[in-house]
C-alpha cells in the first residue's frame, strides 16, 4: 500500500494515476470519498473541521484495510495531520510519498485546475494545518512527472528487501518492529532458536499476521541477507556476553559500511571497545540508548544515538519514526556524540531515574504511617498537576489505586528491589572521574539494603521504637521533594558535562534534556525547564533561578530530616541531597585536616593559604 500525499494542487492524483499505469496497481483518490456536504463546504471556501472529516477518515480506513488484503494499492490523499495518518496505519503497512512545494507554485496550479470542488482560497489554511511526517520519501513539486514516477518505482522495487533487521523479540524488540511496520517499513526479525525460545519468531508472526511487511527468520545467514545494503541491524538483546556472541555470529555475513545498533543497556566502555574493533573492518557499531519501556517502543521513545556521524545520517529517519515529538515539534531523538556516548547518556538517565524512584519511595515511607493508599494517591496526583509533574509521579499515584480483589496490590508486593547494573556503573563512573554523585550511590544502596530482608526483619523485632512525633506538614514534604529532585538533576548533568569533556564527545546538555522531555521514564516539567535553562547556562549551580529555589527549600528539607530521624524513618536520598548542598555551600571545609593526616602517615604534600597556589609543603609531624 502506498499513499501519495500533499496539500491540494500538489499533483498527487496525476502522479498516482501514472504510477498505476506503470505498475498495474489499482489507484484511488481520497477526494472521491468525501460526502456531498464536505464538497459543498470546500467549494464555498469553508475549511473542514475534524468532525467533518471523521466519517471520511473512517471510510478510507476501512477501504485501506480491504484494498491491502487484495494486494498492492495506490491512494492519493491529503493526510494533513499526523493523527489522520495514524488512523490509516493502524492495520496496514503503508509506504508514504510526500509532495512538497511553495505556496506560489501550489496557488498557480490550483488556479489552472478545472472541474474540482476545492476552492483555492483554502490553500493557506491547508498549509497552516499540514504536519509534515518525519517518515516517508519527500518529492519536490518542481520535479518532472517522469522523475517523480521513477523515484517511486525505484522505492517500490527496493521494498522487496527489508529496510532494517531487528535481533531479539523481547518486549522492546517486538514494540520497535511493530512501530516501524505500521509506518510502512519492511522489517526482518530474528530471535535465537534455543529450547526456551524456539517458537518466539513463529508466535510473533502469527499474532501479527496482518503486518505483511514483517519477515521472520531463525537462521542468522538468511536474516542478514534479507536486509538491504548498507545493512542496519538493530540489537535488542541482553547486554554483555550475548552482544559479543551475536556480533561474532553475524560478522561473517556483513559487508563494509553495514551498521550494527546496540540498544540494550550496555556498559558504554564495552560499546567503545566494540566500536573500535568493528571499525577495523569498516563496520559501524552504534551504542543507542532507548528509554520509554514497552509503551515507548511501540508508540514513541526517547532515543540517544552514540556513534559515527555518517551512520547517524543513514539511520536518522528511522529514529524519527521511532520517537515522539517534543513541544518544539522536534523528534525525541538526538545525536549525542561518538562511540559510547549514547550508552553513557542512557546510563546517566537511568541513574537519575533510580533516584527519582527512591525519592518517591522515601515519601511513601514518611506518609504511610498517617495516610492510607487512597490518600497517598491523591497527594501524588495533586503534586503531579503542579510544577513537580512527572511520568514517575503519575504512575506512582496509579499504583496506589490498584487492587487485587479487596486488597491493595502495593501491600502484597515483597519489599525487595532489583537492579540491572546501570546504577552501579553510574556510581563507579562518578568515582573514576572524581565527580560527586552522592544521590545515585544512595539510591542503589537502598536497593541493596532492601535485599537484606531476613536481617531487617530480625533487627526490626528487637529494635526499640521511638514515640511518634506530630504529622509532618505536607508543604514541607513537597518543598523537600523539589529541593532533592533539583540536586539529583544537578548531579546527573554535572557528570555528563565532566565525562563528555574528558572523552571529547561535546554533549549538548540542552539537547539531552529536550530528548528527555518526551517518551522516556524521567520526563517531567522540571526536565522541560532544564532544557530551556541549559540554552543560557551550562552550570546549574551558577544559575540564579536554581540557586534561589534551593535556598528557599533548604529549611524544609532540614525539618524533614529531623522529623525522619525522630521517627526512625530512613530517608538517605533526601539526606544525601541536603548534605551535598551543605558541603558545596561551605567556604572553609575540613579537607585541610584530611590533607594534614595524609601528609602525616603518607608524606603526601599540601598547599598553604599563606604561600601561594603552587608550592608543595611536607612536614615532619613527630619533630617537636
Amino acid at each position: 500500500m502506498i499513499i501519495i500525499m500533499g496539500v491540494s494542487g500538489s499533483g498527487k492524483t496525476t502522479l498516482g494515476k501514472n504510477i498505476s499505469k506503470l505498475t498495474g496497481w489499482p489507484f484511488y483518490d481520497a477526494d472521491d470519498f468525501h460526502s456531498k456536504k464536505n464538497k459543498q463546504k470546500m467549494s464555498s471556501g469553508i475549511p473542514l473541521t475534524d468532525s467533518d472529516r471523521e466519517f471520511w477518515l473512517n471510510s478510507i480506513s476501512k477501504k485501506i484495510a480491504t484494498w491491502s488484503e487484495k494486494g498492492e494499492t495506490i491512494l492519493a490523499c491529503s493526510s494533513l495531520r499526523e493523527k489522520y495518518r495514524k488512523k490509516f496505519m493502524r492495520e496496514t503497512a503503508i509506504k508514504w510519498f510526500v509532495l512538497e512545494g511553495s505556496y506560489n507554485d501550489l496557488k498557480d496550479r490550483l488556479i489552472n485546475r478545472k472541474n474540482h470542488f476545492f476552492n483555492s482560497k483554502l490553500l493557506k489554511s491547508q498549509i497552516e494545518v499540514f504536519e509534515p511526517p518525519s517518515y516517508g520519501l519527500y518529492l519536490k513539486l518542481k520535479q518532472s512527472l517522469k522523475s517523480k514516477s521513477e523515484t517511486i518505482i525505484s522505492e517500490i522495487k527496493k521494498n522487496k528487501e527489508s529496510l532494517i533487521g531487528i535481533v531479539g523479540l523481547g518486549v522492546m524488540g517486538r514494540g520497535i518492529a511493530l512501530n516501524l511496520a505500521e509506518k510502512g517499513v519492511r522489517v526482518s526479525v530474528y530471535n535465537r532458536k534455543s529450547i526456551e525460545e524456539k517458537k518466539v519468531v513463529d508466535d510473533f508472526l502469527k499474532s501479527n499476521i496482518h503486518y505483511k511487511n514483517i519477515i521472520g527468520f531463525d537462521k542468522i545467514k538468511n536474516f542478514v541477507e534479507s536486509i538491504e545494503t548498507p545493512r542496519k541491524i538493530w540489537l535488542m538483546i541482553k547486554s554483555g556476553e550475548p552482544v559479543d556472541k551475536l556480533i561474532d555470529e553475524i560478522k561473517p555475513y556483513l559487508e563494509p559500511k553495514d551498521i550494527i545498533i546496540d540498544s540494550g543497556n550496555s556498559n558504554y566502555l564495552d560499546t567503545q571497545k566494540r566500536e573500535k574493533e568493528l571499525k577495523k573492518i569498516n563496520i559501524d557499531f552504534v551504542g543507542c540508548g532507548i528509554s520509554g519501556g514497552e509503551y515507548g517502543a511501540r508508540n514513541g521513545a526517547s532515543i540517544m544515538f552514540g556513534g559515527a556521524k555518517k551512520a547517524y545520517s543513514k539511520i536518522e529517519f528511522v529514529l524519527n519514526m521511532l520517537s515522539v515529538n517534543t513541544k518544539n515539534n522536534k523528534p525525541s531523538q538526538a545525536y549525542i556524540g561518538t562511540d559510547g556516548s549514547g550508552h553513557f547518556v542512557k546510563m546517566v538517565h537511568n541513574s537519575i531515574e533510580y533516584v527519582e524512584m527512591q525519592l518517591i519511595a522515601e515519601i511513601y515511607s514518611i506518609v504511610k504511617s498517617f495516610m492510607n493508599n487512597d490518600e497517598i494517591s491523591k497527594l501524588l496526583n495533586k503534586w503531579n498537576k503542579g510544577s513537580q509533574s512527572s511520568y514517575l509521579l503519575d504512575i506512582s499515584r496509579q499504583i496506589f489505586q490498584k487492587r487485587d480483589k479487596k486488597k491493595y496490590l502495593i501491600d502484597l508486593i515483597v519489599d525487595k528491589s532489583d537492579n540491572k547494573g546501570t546504577g552501579i556503573w553510574s556510581s563507579i563512573t562518578a568515582l573514576k572521574h572524581g565527580e560527586p554523585n552522592t544521590m545515585i550511590s544512595s539510591a542503589i544502596n537502598a536497593r541493596f539494603i532492601s535485599n537484606m530482608r531476613s536481617i531487617r526483619n530480625s533487627l526490626a523485632k528487637n529494635n526499640t521504637s521511638l514515640k511518634k512525633t506530630n504529622i509532618i506538614d505536607l508543604e514541607i514534604l513537597e518543598k523537600s521533594y523539589e529541593f532533592s529532585r533539583l540536586i539529583n538533576h544537578i548531579q546527573g548533568f554535572k557528570m555528563i558535562k565532566k565525562v563528555s569533556k574528558s572523552k571529547g564527545w561535546e554533549c549538548d546538555l540542552s539537547e539531552i534534556a529536550r530528548v528527555w522531555t518526551q517518551g522516556c521514564i524521567i520526563r517531567s516539567q522540571l526536565m522541560e525547564n532544564l532544557s530551556l535553562i541549559f540554552t543560557k547556562s551550562k552550570n546549574l549551580l551558577e544559575n540564579p533561578l536554581i540557586i534561589n529555589k534551593l535556598k528557599k527549600s533548604e529549611k524544609s528539607l532540614s525539618n524533614l530530616i529531623s522529623y525522619a530521624a525522630k521517627n526512625k524513618i530512613p530517608i538517605d536520598s533526601f539526606s544525601s541531597a541536603y548534605n551535598f548542598w551543605l558541603s558545596i555551600c561551605t567556604d572553609n571545609s575540613t579537607a585541610n585536616l584530611i590533607q594534614a593526616q595524609r601528609n602525616f602517615f603518607g608524606v603526601h604534600g599540601y598547599l598553604r593559604k599563606d604561600k601561594g597556589s603552587k608550592e608543595i609543603f611536607k612536614t615532619n609531624w613527630l619533630n617537636k
